[in-house]
């Protein structure tokens, strides 16, 4: 095998992991996601919860009111950076089947023909240059993903953190808290 071939090897090798890692991305987006709505969900429901029980002349009720609706405000933030992670972006193929076709759907004999017969060695050198431009755009959009996960990600426990805070509030004036 000439070192022509085990690079092309690698590079086809390189490009299925940026497949692979879009796919990871796109899964811990997800996931995210769903997280971050039920945490919502069950913030919003926990702070009405202690609104409609708490006595209003409690005084920290204005800081547990901020603090609840930071910790939702954030999480839903959090949803929208999940969100666009997943927008559609362009991902560049070695070989993509457009260009195989006419506009009217039909084969593009020519382009068939130029791939069909061309040389090896000038074949094994676009494949070999187009790999190179398709793992550096795919990198490049697989890491603009990744930026948007990791700001959901802390996001999220930044949400998150509101939760144990409101709490300790509660709990260090406890039988000031419940309504008469």
């Amino acid at each position: 095998m000439s070192s022509k071939d085990l690079f092309l090897q690698e590079l086809k090798s390189q490009y299925d992991k940026e497949f692979d890692l879009k796919n990871t991305i796109e899964s811990k987006a997800n996931y995210l996601l769903t997280i971050a709505g039920v945490v919502s969900i069950l913030l919003f429901g926990f702070g009405t919860f202690l609104i409609d029980n708490i006595n209003t002349s409690y005084p920290p009720l204005p800081y547990i009111s901020s603090l609840i609706i930071l910790g939702v405000a954030i999480n839903i933030v959090s949803i929208l950076f999940s969100v666009l992670s997943f927008r559609i972006q362009p991902y560049r193929y070695v070989m993509p089947y457009d260009h195989f076709f006419n506009d009217d759907l039909s084969f593009n004999e020519k382009a068939i023909k130029e791939y069909r017969d061309a040389d090896i060695g000038v074949f094994k050198d676009t494949i070999i240059e187009t790999y190179l431009r398709s793992n550096k755009d795919n990198g490049l959009t697989n890491q603009d993903k990744a930026v948007k996960v990791q700001i959901a990600q802390w996001l999220f426990f930044a949400g998150v953190v509101t939760i144990p805070i409101v709490i300790g509030i509660l709990l260090s004036n406890f039988p000031q808290t419940v309504s008469q």
